[in-house]
């Protein structure tokens, strides 16, 4: 209605012209940032975490007397061959850990206080995350003072305190001289918490008694999952069975940004038909103002393709010129809003070759109608009253 009401004139053309513009300049910058939202989040989806989320389920034991039977428990679940692993831990992939001050013993020898992250794990908490022992090896039943004296740690932590050989390296509570722990593993890295924050150093130290349950299924999930409600069941009678999976679970701190990432699709898709809008108005009135000189041209010689690429060219230019702004706001942005994660996709320039490419087939699809029709018009009859 807007585009309706402006009268004919260089300086009205002109407007109707900066509408477009801005219009389409808008729509790029929707684009451009919904496809860096989507990338980024098909990254995190895709990424390598270091360990195996993938048909994990996750519950907890409430109490003390749950924790107590939790051997129990796994015998039961490891009747059934479809269950691969089960391990509790005192934390878990997507979940904090605690944190202790220790004296740590450091590549020289000396020890130095150090503030520590840590959390607790039993012999099958690796194992049922598939996450491998790089030096050394796990903590194991075989074994019966590693529950009291060994404890592993991650490469972070090996790289955190610059060790050339971490096995034998020792821990103790500050102010505890009894309490000495030896390192004999090495785990390999893998994202404790979400792709926003770094890799953390982690000590991970054993205990048999600990209220986060991972089982990891190996295959027919729907039956497994029966047969784990009925061992809960036939242990705990008095407490109802409540699951999580540990991908679902880790998958949720980036709740916020998959919002977002939809909510940028919703106004693309809007500011898109908006745009089109604009275009279709410009271009009809174009087309219309222009009718006596396509004419004159058909006239002197000029071809209907000819005609119909001259009209189109027009629009393209508009669309160049509002990717400029568009494109330097979508790169700002983007980088501001990826600088949120340690771990991130980056920007690509094939994104911004994309938007472009389509913002020009939408163009020309929408200016070429009435291009084509000006163009395919009898001369004679538009010239006859002259």
């Amino acid at each position: 209605a807007v585009l309706k009401g402006v009268k004919s004139g260089k300086s009205n053309t002109m407007i109707r012209k900066t509408l477009v513009v801005i219009q389409f300049s808008i729509s790029i910058f929707m684009l451009v940032g919904t496809g860096i939202i989507y990338n980024q989040m098909d990254y995190v989806s895709k990424k390598d975490l270091g360990f195996d989320k993938d048909q994990v389920i996750s519950f907890n034991l409430v109490d003390q007397n749950q924790r107590d039977q939790w051997r129990v428990l796994r015998t039961k679940l490891m009747s059934n061959p479809n269950i691969k692993n089960a391990s509790s831990s005192s934390s878990k992939p997507g979940n904090g850990f605690g944190k202790n001050l220790m004296g740590v013993e450091m590549e020289d020898g000396s020890t130095e206080e150090k503030g520590i992250n840590l959390y607790r794990i039993d012999y099958d908490y690796f194992p049922t995350l598939d996450i491998d022992i790089v030096e050394g090896r796990n903590i194991s039943s075989k074994f019966p003072t590693d529950t009291a004296t060994a404890i592993l740690v991650n490469e972070a932590m090996v790289a955190r305190f610059n060790w050339s050989n971490p096995i034998g390296k020792r821990f103790n509570f500050t102010g505890d001289s009894v309490r000495v722990f030896k390192v004999i593993g090495v785990a390999k890295d893998f994202h404790q918490q979400s792709l926003y924050n770094p890799i953390q150093a982690i000590m991970f130290m054993p205990n048999l008694n600990n209220s986060q349950i991972l089982v990891k299924i190996d295959k027919n999930l729907k039956s497994s999952i029966e047969h784990i409600k009925t061992s809960w069941a036939e242990t705990f009678p008095n407490t109802p069975f409540d699951y999580t999976f540990l991908d679902e679970q880790f998958q949720e701190q980036y709740n916020t940004d998959q919002l977002r990432g939809n909510l940028f699709l919703g106004f693309s898709i809007m500011t898109i038909i908006i745009s089109c809008m604009g275009l279709l108005g410009l271009a009809s009135f174009t087309a219309e103002q222009r009718t006596k000189e396509i004419s004159v041209r058909k006239v002197l010689g000029a071809s209907t393709g000819g005609l119909v690429s001259l009209m189109i060219k027009e629009f393209i230019y508009l669309v160049f010129i509002g990717a400029i702004p568009a494109f330097a706001g979508a790169w700002y942005f983007g980088t501001d809003w990826l600088s949120n994660f340690e771990f991130n996709s980056g920007i690509s320039i094939t994104l911004f070759i994309g938007v472009l490419a389509l913002t020009l087939v939408i163009t020309i699809l929408s200016t070429g109608y009435f291009a084509l029709m000006a163009a395919a018009a009898n001369p004679a009859d538009n010239l006859k009253h002259e």
